[in-house]
């Protein structure tokens, strides 16, 4: 399964008793986890803001999931989801959101995301 950064950030920020943090592991189950290198950025982004040390979460992250490297393929894929998007009506979805998406296509994976704007998107799960 992939990961979008902000189910990434609710599990760093929650216990495992916390109602998300258990619906999340119960979706996740036992499958491998994925993540695209570009969402390192983001993490380290939400560190910095946050005030953390941004090494703390991508330890945590490279020791529980697969960093995907971006490919030219994934970056003209993730702005053609994002053009699609916004014609859909989905219009604060940004070239990230089409970089994970494109990310979590390229080997064939389900994402998981808390983001409305991947409403009616096949392959996505929104928490």
């Amino acid at each position: 399964m992939f990961l979008d950064t902000n189910i990434i950030i609710d599990m760093l920020q929650s216990d495992t008793e916390a109602r998300r943090v258990k619906k999340i592991l119960e979706l996740i189950g036992n499958e491998s986890l994925f993540v695209s290198v570009f969402q390192i950025g983001e993490l380290s982004d939400w560190s910095f803001k946050n005030g953390i040390d941004p090494f703390g979460p991508f330890k945590h992250l490279e020791e529980t999931a697969r960093v995907i490297p971006l490919t030219e393929s994934i970056c003209v894929d993730a702005s053609e989801i994002k053009h699609e998007m916004r014609d859909k009506g989905a219009p604060k979805f940004s070239l990230g959101d089409g970089l994970v998406l494109a990310s979590a296509r390229s080997i064939k994976q389900t994402l998981l995301t808390r983001d409305n704007d991947f409403k009616e998107v096949e392959d996505v799960i929104i928490l």
